[in-house]
């Protein structure tokens, strides 16, 4: 049976052209201006419209000719009815030239074109040429065209149209007035469609126009053209799911699923999601944009109010604005702004890979195994609560590491990663030997050990610093005692880790602790043993010192560790015996402090005989 067919039926961006600039959607700016000039009689000798593909340049040419060549104009709003706005309009008129630049590129058919300036219009105002895709021209043609388009004759008028003015010589741009054409918002573009779906008398759902919307990526004639296509496939009324299937994309309401299931932590789910989208066929490069929009609408839900008048969301349908405010409940900015930037990367592998589905499967169980992120400020305030090394009393909290009973005094046991047993006996030392925990200078405290000072409180001064600078009063809690002598307030860094850092920030403290204390603050950065053991002086003899112990800078990951120590070249005495020899060994504070250290590792610690090793050095072994 042979089907009717209708051979005039025109589509729906050519049946429902815009017939004046007061109907060209989403170019206000450029209509605003094209009227205006109109209005006034300054009217230029040569334009180019610039825009993506859609948008209403060629429209907006086909316009303003009319508006040229009308019998009431030059005139804003052609009247429509005389001879050249209904030629024009068909595309028929003689004087209203429409050359396609892809075609007639070369300068054999701009040399027509220039010969044929001097005829006088058959029988409008103007004689008007429109170039679409004038980008295409050659360079040839354009510069055959160069005198042509600065001075044209009085009866001509040029309208270029390209979507692609970066190709186009910068001598040519110099020479037109240029009119930049804009994506068509989203809204915009949804209106359309309910306006041309109420003219054609179909019913479409209005999430499946919104999808349509959300399809053209701005531009007009490709959502009337989707459009046309769901209403030429379907009878009756068109869902959002009819719509999907058709353009063999993924429907608002699944990205949403994909989207819940990576925030619920659900990676079985979105894992079938995404093996159900590609076996139906959609485009998963479409599908990943689409969970990057989610995402990113999520991120705006979370910092401004959806039903704002001032929110970008503000033109989404109310079921989606509704669905968006139900998912960013249980989820924090920092954790979405994260899945972002991991969806955006996959992203640009997927758009590269042969392996599309694969990419965007591990993606999305990636980001739905992911745990929850805790920023740096968040964490000190969770370790200044009595988390990690205590409270707000200078970090001598009850969370601290203890030492064993037995351990020498500022000394403790640090897990020691490798072969080192930690449950190796100490060495003892030799009968008669001096002892290494011998009276003398004090052992510099390790950062879990609270120095028995009063200087370790201060806690308003810690409160206050908190609350205006986190990182910094966290930096303090864990590696630094505090005391006020008068107008000096003494800093005392518990490790060498610190000191850099506490010393960087001296100023700032100062300046907290004069506002706190509402007089003027100095801060003064000292070491923990300043006032119980002099200087080390330079001196070959071996003299008291009060240095941090040549140990306490290693790292806790070393399983062996060699140490050397400094010895006088010059002549001495030689002791008389071994006994004697380690006897003055044990006596030099130097080794004393390595040795506490060592011996807080639970590191065995051998003396070669003078005979295996150089005067002053000790080797030390695993054990």
């Amino acid at each position: 049976m042979a089907v009717a067919t209708n051979p005039s039926h025109l589509v729906l961006a050519r049946k429902w052209r815009p017939e004046g600039f007061r109907e060209l959607v989403g170019q206000e700016h450029i209509t605003r201006t094209l009227m205006q000039a109109l209005k006034s009689g300054r009217i230029a000798h040569a334009f180019l419209f610039t825009g993506i593909r859609g948008v209403g340049k060629t429209t907006a040419a086909r316009i303003l000719a009319r508006c040229l060549n009308c019998e009431q104009g030059p005139t804003p709003e052609p009247c429509g009815n005389c001879a050249a706005c209904h030629e024009i309009r068909a595309g028929t008129a003689l004087d209203v030239v429409e050359i396609d630049g892809a075609t007639y590129r070369k300068i054999d058919d701009a040399r027509a074109i220039i010969e044929n300036l001097s005829y006088r219009p058959a029988r409008d105002r103007l004689k008007i040429y429109i170039i679409d895709e004038a980008h295409q021209l050659t360079d040839q043609a354009f510069n055959a065209l160069l005198k042509t388009l600065e001075e044209p004759p009085p009866h001509v008028k040029f309208i270029l149209a390209t979507t692609e003015p970066q190709k186009m010589p910068e001598t040519i741009l110099s020479r037109l007035q240029r009119y930049d054409f804009r994506r068509i918002p989203f809204a915009l573009i949804l209106a359309r469609l309910k306006e041309l779906t109420a003219r054609e008398h179909v019913e479409v759902e209005e999430m499946a126009l919104a999808m349509l919307a959300r399809e053209a990526g701005g531009s007009m004639r490709d959502a009337e053209r989707m459009l046309e296509t769901v209403i030429a496939s379907l009878d009756g009324k068109v869902g959002e799911a009819e719509v999907a299937s058709i353009l063999g994309v993924a429907s608002r309401s699944r990205v949403f699923e994909l989207v819940g299931a990576v925030l619920a932590k659900n990676a079985a789910r979105a894992l079938a999601g995404v093996r159900e989208l590609h076996q139906r066929g959609a485009n998963l490069e479409s599908c990943g944009h689409d969970i990057l929009e989610v995402l990113r609408n999520l991120t705006i839900v979370k910092l401004v109010p959806a039903d704002s008048a001032q929110s970008p969301l503000a033109d989404l349908p109310d079921q989606e604005t509704a669905e968006l405010r139900r998912l960013a409940e249980g989820v924090s900015s920092r954790d979405l702004m994260r899945l972002f930037r991991l969806m955006a990367d996959a992203q640009e592998e997927v758009l590269r890979s042969p392996y599309p589905d694969l990419l965007l499967e591990m993606a999305l169980i990636r980001m739905a195994t992911l745990a929850p992120v805790m920023d740096a400020e968040e964490l000190l305030r969770a370790i200044g609560r009595g988390g990690i090394g205590g409270g707000g009393d200078g970090g001598t909290g009850d969370n601290r590491i203890a030492a064993p009973a037995d351990s020498p005094a500022g000394s403790s046991r640090v897990p020691i990663k490798g072969e080192v047993k930690a449950d190796a006996p100490r060495k003892q030392p030799p009968s008669g030997a001096a002892s290494p925990r011998a009276p003398g200078p004090a052992i510099m405290p390790s950062p879990n050990t609270a120095p028995a000072r009063s200087e370790t409180g201060l806690p308003d001064l810690r409160e206050f610093i908190r609350g205006r600078r986190a990182a910094l009063a966290g930096f303090m809690e864990q590696g630094a005692t505090l005391g006020l002598e008068g107008d000096l307030l003494i800093v005392r860094p518990r490790n060498d880790i610190y000191i850099r850092y506490l010393g960087d920030n001296r100023n700032v403290i100062a300046e907290l602790a004069s506002e706190f204390y509402g007089r003027r603050i100095l801060a003064e950065l000292r070491s923990v043993d300043d006032n119980e053991a002099p200087p080390i002086a330079a001196s070959s003899s071996p003299q008291p010192v009060n240095s941090p112990p040549a140990a306490s800078d290693s790292s806790a990951d070393e399983a062996e560790v060699r140490v050397e120590l400094a010895v006088d070249t010059r002549p001495a005495a030689v002791p008389a015996t071994r006994a004697e020899a380690r006897q003055a060994l044990y006596a030099d504070p130097v080794v004393r402090r390595i040795f506490d250290e060592l011996e807080a590792r639970l590191v065995e610690v051998r003396m070669e005989p003078p005979s295996a090793s150089p005067p002053g050095e000790a080797t030390v072994e695993k054990k």
